[in-house]
């Protein structure tokens, strides 16, 4: 832990105690109006402009310090689109690269089925004034359409490595979630026959384990030309499910351009994860 970080703690736990010393319903209330009046905000440079967060707890306040660095192949793709390009970004999360698109001028569709990641998208797009470009929806999207349940492996703010409709990890392995919420799901094709939305130029696709079902689901979209990439998060050490997913996007025209993550991955439990670019065949 950093000397910085020691005196934070240290500073908090001090303010804690002290308000704790008030007692009662008062103590109480003075933690609800600074929750409530602090707004704890970040704001990151980026090369389209600054972008605000609203960052009312650690990790939240993380994926805000790291934009630039966790996913640069990311941003470095965001970057080769052309100026009316239309992104889908599913698993949003708290909408960094939600964000990061709109304010390079995009408009983007955004889905993120966790209730508390979905407060802090739409917090998010509120102050940086971005809802004439970025459309957030609460929903999941599967390989049918159905109601089921969004298995949540922890509830924190910015918290991820949630699944729907099976408690399934992002290495395919089940896990026992801290909450199970209500959730509508779709898929990609059923979705727009339904509402007919603006069509996805771009698709950046992050769910943490039923990437393939929401591959299948999406087979009219893939094959449709007007999309011309898309993102998709993948572990490399599922072969057969990684051989699986790629033969769906080679059957719908797009190939694999390239693969890769941040070197500060490489030595930890997420060093066989790679976001895959799949670019349209010529």
């Amino acid at each position: 832990m950093s000397i910085k970080q020691n005196a934070l703690n240290i500073a908090s736990g001090f303010l804690k105690r002290t308000i704790s010393v008030v007692g009662g319903s008062r103590a109480s209330q003075i933690f609800a109006h600074l929750a409530e009046y602090l707004s704890p905000c970040v704001s990151q440079k980026t090369d389209f402009g600054s972008i605000k967060f609203f960052c009312p707890g650690k990790l939240p306040e993380w994926r805000a310090q790291t934009i630039l660095t966790k996913e640069p192949e990311t941003l470095e793709w965001i970057g080769t689109f052309k100026d009316a390009d239309i992104l889908w970004d599913i698993g949003a999360n708290v909408g960094v690269y939600s964000l990061y698109a709109a304010t390079k001028g995009h408009t983007v569709l955004s889905f993120e089925p966790s209730p508390s990641n979905y407060y802090l998208l739409s917090r998010n797009i509120e102050i940086n004034k971005l809802d004439n470009k970025i459309l957030a929806y609460c929903i999941a999207f599967n390989d049918i359409t159905k109601l089921d349940v969004f298995f949540m492996a922890n509830t924190e703010l910015g918290g991820a490595l949630n699944s729907f409709g099976e408690a399934t990890d992002w290495q395919g392995n089940p896990f026992t979630p801290s909450l199970k919420q209500a959730m509508v799901g779709f898929s990609v094709d059923e979705f727009i026959e339904y509402f007919k939305p603006l069509f996805p130029n771009h698709i950046k696709l992050d769910v943490d384990g039923i990437e393939d079902k929401i591959v299948k689901g999406a087979k009219k979209t893939l094959a449709d030309k007007r999309l011309k990439s898309v993102l998709i998060e993948l572990d490399a050490e599922r072969q057969e499910y990684l051989r699986e997913v790629n033969l769906l996007f080679e059957n719908s025209g797009l190939i694999l351009l390239k693969k890769e993550h941040a070197p500060e991955f490489d030595n930890s439990k997420f060093a066989t994860v790679y976001n895959h670019i799949f670019v349209r065949a010529e």
